[in-house]
């Protein structure tokens, strides 16, 4: 890492910890973020019932059921497939299948995917070495490891370098920070999980094509496919992100895991070869045990105990395949989880990881039971509620907070606003109107104002901008009260883009308003990404300046003051 990088980081860390200053940007402006619409895909899978490939009505529905009793999975949507046809599909509270998922580390597999059609192609191979690909990886003075880093090592994590996605927060040049980085060990030896890795495959593809990778893609997978409406977030540079950042729906992402399946073939025809899916799908490099139950391909992680292969991203994207039984489980979540430490899949494996018949008797009270569920699972089938005199003490007025960590308060999740450089100005106020019936949300920032419309009973979902990043967001409320009997408006947002979740909940209390805000992925999750941090020698420093200390202690209170500010609001005069 360079002295500027180190010195960026070390900043920001700073401003986000510091509640009281609004967080600077140290990259262009935000948009990258462009709006997708809520729409199906272009060229469905075909349905059919669960006892029509083997499967009971009865057998889906309770994993579907465990799945929303654990609420430490966070579950957003889930679709099952047999053979290429869907048994079933459903979305949890306020998602919706028809949203294009931000996939985190799952589109890794996506890049390895463009990678095998060079390879078929004949214009690269996995013992192709760096230095040979990009320009700047040659010339005299480049590190002898890293004359001998090769496309294989990149494809099974075994770079060794350390420049990470963290790193990336506050660089402008990925290539240059990946090239100049230190290598740990030698290249090829040893198993390092880094997105940046997948940066540069996706920076070979660019560069071998003459294009951008999506633009490959689309050409030689995507429209073959009937693919639509992905997008693919790029870097300063230009280049997609390659280890994340690509949008693309449920139906579409399991239909790249059938074309897996397939080794390759989509009807009838070999869009990549058997060759490279079965070196994709076999495991190269084995990760350390306590990530998960599964080794590393290329890009794809492989099962280690059961025959299985798996695109994962970070708090639960999941593309789980059984070559056995033709079974593909594809899902999205918000859990706190890196890899694949979650109950998840081990409930996965116990519904799903046996074998089956190819078909079962017709059972229409066990499908009706199996429908009943899936629409239960979704808000959207709840009736609408009006508006009641409960709301009152919120409604047609305006609150303004008069403590100064509403400088680092926004609606933006904190994640959304690191990920995608977008940070808030601090909130200026909070007011509600009333708009069809319902109640809408007026959240002014000091440099926008967003308008939502809650929808009570049942979601309504509203397409925000933020800076230029555009969101579509489910909004969901209740009027209650707390133990002390005071008024309380509860509002849930869910990002549907995103696993991201907002939580604002508002105390009516005397002649002021309590808020409190709350997001998940949340404390749990965040405390533990920077502890990991402040562990490291390197970081250490910084966060010992930035947090005035490193305590385990103190990181989690400087991190619940970060991600669950509580702030007094005044009603302004009427």
């Amino acid at each position: 890492m360079s002295l500027t990088t180190a010195s960026r980081t070390f900043q920001l860390l700073k401003d986000l910890f510091d509640v009281k200053t609004a967080t600077k940007s140290y990259l262009p402006a935000p948009g990258e973020k462009i709006a997708l619409p809520l729409e199906s895909v272009k060229d469905p899978l075909p349905r059919c019932k669960p006892e029509e490939e083997g499967i009971s009505s009865d057998h889906i529905r309770r994993f579907l059921e465990e799945l929303r009793n654990d609420s430490d999975l966070y579950m957003q949507n889930v679709m099952i497939l047999r053979h290429g046809k869907v048994l079933c599909e459903a979305a949890y509270q306020g998602q919706s299948l028809q949203a294009a998922k931000y996939t985190f580390s799952a589109c890794k597999s996506v890049t390895s995917l463009a990678i095998g059609l060079l390879i078929d192609d004949g214009a690269l191979a996995p013992d192709d070495k760096l230095v040979d690909l990009l320009e700047e990886a040659g010339g005299s003075n480049a590190p002898r490891k890293l004359k001998n880093l090769t496309v294989e090592d990149l494809l099974t994590m075994r770079s060794g370098v350390q420049f990470t996605e963290g790193e990336s927060i506050t660089e402008t040049d990925w290539i240059r920070g990946f090239l100049a980085a230190s290598i740990r060990g030698e290249p090829g030896e040893e198993f390092h999980y880094n997105s940046l890795n997948t940066y540069l495959l996706s920076v070979i593809v660019c560069r071998l094509t003459g294009g951008s990778m999506l633009q490959f893609l689309n050409e030689r997978l995507f429209e073959p496919m009937g693919i639509t409406g992905v997008h693919w977030e790029t870097c300063p540079l230009g280049y997609e992100k390659g280890g994340w950042g690509l949008y693309i729906r449920p139906e579409d992402i399991a239909k790249l895991g059938q074309l897996v399946m397939n080794e390759g073939e989509w009807k009838g025809k070999q869009l990549i070869s058997r060759e490279y899916i079965r070196s994709a799908t076999t495991a190269h490099a084995t990760p350390p045990p306590g990530i998960g139950d599964f080794d590393y391909g290329y890009q794809i992680w492989v099962g280690r105990t059961e025959r299985s292969f798996l695109f994962n991203g970070m708090l639960g994207q999941n593309v789980l395949g059984y070559p056995d039984s033709g079974i593909i489980i594809a899902t999205n979540a918000g859990a706190d989880t890196d890899y694949q430490e979650s109950r998840y899949f081990e409930i996965v494996s116990r519904y799903f990881g046996g074998s089956f018949p190819d078909k079962l008797p017709g059972d229409e009270a066990a499908y009706d039971r199996l429908m009943d569920t899936v629409r239960l699972l979704s808000a959207y089938h709840r009736p609408a509620v009006a508006l009641s005199g409960r709301a009152a003490p919120f409604m047609h007025r305006c609150f303004t907070p008069k403590d100064d960590k509403a400088i680092s308060t926004g609606l933006l999740p904190i994640m959304l606003q690191v990920l995608h450089n977008n940070y808030t100005a601090g909130l200026r106020s909070i007011a509600f109107s009333e708009k069809n019936g319902l109640p809408e949300l007026i959240y002014r920032e000091q440099d926008a104002q967003y308008r939502l419309p809650i929808g009570l009973g049942r979601p309504v979902i509203s397409q925000i901008a933020f800076h230029g990043d555009c969101y579509q967001i489910s909004a969901l409320g209740r009027f209650t009260h707390d133990e002390e009997e005071r008024p309380v408006f509860y509002i849930r947002l869910e990002f549907l883009e995103t696993p991201c979740v907002r939580i604002i909940k508002l105390i009516a209390d005397r002649d002021r308003m309590i808020l409190r805000q709350s997001e998940t992925p949340g404390i749990p999750y965040i405390y533990h990404k920077f502890l990991a941090v402040a562990e490291q020698p390197l970081y250490r420093p910084l966060l010992l300046v930035a947090l005035g200390g490193t305590e385990d202690d103190y990181l989690l209170y400087k991190t619940k003051q970060l991600l669950s500010p509580e702030l007094i609001l005044e009603a302004e005069a009427k």
